[in-house]
C-alpha cells in the first residue's frame, strides 16, 4: 500500500482488495474508525485516503502521534490551552482538534493515552466538543477522528489499561492491515515502485530486480512491514549506483534470506526446510511465490522463471504439480 498508486493502493492480494472495498464503503461517512496493524503497514496512509474521499471533511487532515506526546504536554497539544494555563503558557493556543474542525483528526498509536487524556478524549467524541486546559468554557468541534495503533485494545480493555467506552466510541468500524509477509504478491510490485520513484528523483533509470534480489525479498519476513521494504529498497538503489539491485545491495540481515537467494527455493530442499521456519508450510511458500513471479511478469512464464531462477521446463512441472492454472496470454496486472 502506497499513497501514488491506485487512489493509494496496490491491491494485488485478495485481502488487500477487501480492505479497498470495506475504504470506499466507510470512507464517504462520518463514522469514527479504528485502524489496526502492525507498525510500518501504512496505517497513516489508509487514514489520509480516508480524510481525502469523505464527503464532509476531505480539505482538512491533521495528524498527530500520541506516543510522540509528553504526558504533560498531550492535552494541550490535542485540546489547546489558555494564556497562563501552566508555565510557559505566555498566549492562547488552540489544540488540535480546532485545528481539524470540519476536518478530520488521526490520532496514531492511540493506545499510547493516559487515563486522564482518554476521559477527556471520550467527553470529546460523546458531546463534540473541547475545553481547553486552564479553561472551564467548552467550544464545539466537528471532527471526524481517525484512531490507529498497532496495540491489542481488546486485551488493554481486560486489562483497565484502556476504556472500554472510548473503544467502543473509536471502534465504529475496525479496519485491520494485513501484514506485508501476508501478503507475498505484493512485494516485488512494491519493492519496483519505490525503486522507480527514488530513480526518478536521482535522474536515474528504473533500476532492475536481480534475481538473487528478488529470492531474497521473497524470503525476508519483514518485521517492519512496507515501511522496511521501502528503506532496504531506498538503500539499494543508491547502492546499485544506477546499475541493477544484486542480493547485496539489499543488505539484509536474515541469513536465511541469503541462503534462498543463493539457490533458490524450488530446486533447493535445504532452503526449502529454512522457509518453512519463516511460512510454517514449504509447499505453500514455493506455490504463493510462483504465483507471485507470474504476477509480477505478468503471466508471462519465460521471465517468471527467470525471475525464479530456474527453467521454464522446472517451472511447468511446478504448475502442474501445484494445480496452478497455466496462462495462456499475458493478464495485465491492476495498473498503478
Amino acid at each position: 500500500m502506497v499513497d501514488d498508486c491506485n487512489n493509494g493502493f496496490l491491491a494485488l492480494d485478495p485481502e488487500m482488495r477487501r480492505l479497498r472495498d470495506a475504504l470506499e464503503t466507510v470512507a464517504p461517512t462520518p463514522l469514527p474508525v479504528l485502524i489496526l496493524g502492525e507498525t510500518g503497514t501504512g496505517k497513516e496512509v489508509v487514514a489520509e485516503w480516508i480524510a481525502g474521499m469523505s464527503r464532509h471533511t476531505r480539505d482538512r487532515f491533521v495528524k498527530v502521534n500520541c506516543a510522540s506526546l509528553s504526558e504533560s504536554l498531550v492535552e494541550s497539544e490535542l485540546f489547546g490551552h489558555e494564556r497562563g494555563a501552566f508555565t510557559g503558557a505566555v498566549a492562547p493556543r488552540e489544540g488540535l482538534f480546532e485545528a481539524a474542525h470540519e476536518g478530520t483528526l488521526f490520532l496514531d498509536e492511540v493506545g499510547e493515552l493516559s487515563p486522564r487524556t482518554q476521559a477527556k478524549l471520550l467527553r470529546t467524541l460523546e458531546y463534540g466538543e473541547i475545553v481547553r486546559v486552564g479553561s472551564t468554557r467548552p467550544r464545539r468541534v466537528d471532527v471526524r477522528v481517525i484512531a490507529a495503533t498497532h496495540r491489542d485494545l481488546e486485551q488493554m480493555v481486560r486489562d483497565g489499561d484502556f476504556r472500554q467506552d472510548l473503544y467502543f466510541r473509536l471502534n465504529a468500524v475496525t479496519l485491520r492491515i494485513p501484514p506485508l509477509r501476508a501478503r507475498i504478491t505484493e512485494i516485488l510490485p512494491l519493492a519496483e515502485l519505490f525503486a522507480a520513484r527514488l530513480a526518478r528523483r536521482l535522474e536515474r533509470p528504473a533500476p532492475r530486480l536481480g534475481p538473487e534480489a528478488t529470492a531474497a525479498l521473497l524470503a525476508h519476513t519483514w518485521p517492519g512491514n512496507i515501511r522496511e521494504l521501502r528503506h532496504v529498497i531506498e538503500r539499494a538503489v543508491v547502492m546499485s549506483k544506477g546499475g541493477p539491485i544484486l542480493a547485496s545491495h539489499l543488505m539484509l540481515e536474515a541469513p536465511r534470506a541469503h541462503a534462498l537467494a543463493s539457490h533458490l527455493m524450488l530446486e533447493a530442499p535445504r532452503a526449502h526446510a529454512e522457509v518453512a521456519g519463516i511460512r510454517g508450510d514449504v509447499r505453500s511458500f514455493e506455490r504463493d511465490r510462483i504465483v507471485a513471479a507470474l504476477d509480477q511478469t505478468r503471466q508471462n512464464q519465460t521471465r517468471a522463471a527467470e525471475l525464479l531462477g530456474v527453467s521454464r521446463r522446472t517451472l511447468t512441472n511446478k504448475l502442474n504439480a501445484y494445480g496452478i492454472a497455466r496462462p495462456r496470454k499475458k493478464v495485465a496486472l491492476e495498473e498503478c
